[in-house]
């Protein structure tokens, strides 16, 4: 056999045994995990609708989350937003599946709103594709699967506390206010009921809302000044309608203490729309993010990059969300399983920028939960108040 022979059977040797090699490895891990890949998150955010200026922290805590990674790694990274228009669950839907099946996202921050989460989670656990959340509070969230989590404690307990103090305050009769369009609305609304209830309360009336973009409000008022609380729980999500309900009761000589389930109240739209007849609100939140200098710094390049003095809600959730996703994906050996375990790893390690983030066994999380009113035009904690 000539020598030049000898070389090419040699070689084709040698290539079809890299070739075996490299079908071995391929799938051994089920996917050949490319470097030069880009990194691409999905993000569930309102970006138009009835919800937009309170949930505007959510793609813009991503954002800046984004601007942070990228000096750490050379991979780059995409962020796909799809509008979810005021928490629409047929919306979600479709967005998801365009996320997850057509962009081939490796993560999704989001839903925003419990409802949103809920119906999302099976295209989630279904393709495998870890969803983090930033803001879904309702209790059901917790139950959602294996491939959903969130960065923001569960409503149960702000409604714990907003049970007990309707009760500490010597209140014995509530009505409750519920908007149905929203999970959370909901669930925050049975459970300030079960606690309300079970310390010795009692529900007297229940006044249901459908959509959130309804805005006159008396009827239903009106009905609950007959039966005479002495509190009244308003679980609505949208700071417009909370405003418009504190507003009408004004305007119908209805006096009772008001209280909410949740951090929605926090926003200047409940003050400007409101005035005066938001005095007195006491709402239940999340503790303020540690008083750290990488949440200080979050703050600075929020007012900086986006020429706003408040800060939204869910910004630190939403940047914590991401970073610790982008985490878990470079970190993980590509596939969709191994970006969750790391997930849970990195959780644990992590000090996140809004606290606690180290996930449990449902995908949440433990933050401690303050009591807040809205006091001259202002939102002070309740236990500084006057």
């Amino acid at each position: 056999m000539k020598k030049m022979t000898k070389i090419v059977i040699v070689a084709a040797i040698v290539l079809a045994v890299a070739g075996i090699w490299y079908g071995v490895a391929r799938n051994k891990s089920n996917i050949l995990f490319e470097t030069e890949k880009p990194i691409k998150i999905g993000v569930l955010a309102d970006l138009s609708g009835d919800y937009t200026s309170f949930l505007r922290g959510i793609p813009r805590g991503a954002e800046l989350a984004i601007e942070d990674i990228k000096k750490e790694t050379s991979r780059k990274i995409e962020l796909i937003f799809e509008d979810q228009k005021s928490c629409d669950v047929k919306e979600t839907i479709t967005a998801i599946n365009k996320l997850v099946w057509v962009d081939k996202v490796d993560m999704v921050i989001g839903g925003s709103c419990s409802n949103t989460t809920v119906a999302a989670a099976p295209v989630a656990n279904q393709s495998k594709t870890i969803m983090i959340s930033p803001s879904s509070s309702a209790s059901s969230v917790s139950q959602a699967g294996d491939y959903v989590f969130r960065t923001c404690p569960s409503d149960a307990l702000k409604a714990k506390a907003i049970g007990q103090l309707a009760y500490d305050l010597g209140k014995r009769k509530m009505a409750v206010f519920v908007e149905l369009s929203n999970t959370a609305d909901i669930e925050a609304a049975n459970d300030v009921k079960e606690a309300f209830k079970g310390l010795g309360g009692e529900i007297v009336i229940e006044e249901k809302i459908n959509s959130s973009k309804e805005t006159d409000f008396r009827t239903q008022l009106a009905k609950i000044k007959t039966v005479s609380p002495d509190v009244l729980l308003i679980s609505i999500t949208s700071p417009a309608q909370i405003a418009l309900v504190l507003k009408q009761l004004g305007e119908l000589g209805i006096k009772i203490q008001v209280v909410h389930p949740m951090e929605a109240p926090e926003n200047q739209e409940v003050i400007d729309i409101a005035g005066k007849a938001a005095e007195g609100l006491i709402y239940a939140m999340q503790g303020a993010p540690p008083n750290s200098k990488e949440f200080l710094d979050l703050e600075k390049r929020y007012r900086e990059k986006y020429g706003q003095k408040e800060i939204p809600q869910y910004l630190a959730e939403s940047y914590d969300a991401a970073v610790l996703g982008i985490k878990a994906v470079l970190a993980s050996n590509g596939t969709k399983e191994d970006i969750k375990n790391k997930l849970y790893e990195i959780s644990r390690v992590y000090q996140g920028v809004s606290g606690n983030v180290a996930f449990d066994e449902n995908g949440d999380v433990n933050k401690p939960v303050i009591l807040k009113i809205i006091q001259n035009g202002q939102f002070v904690p309740y236990e500084e108040s006057e």
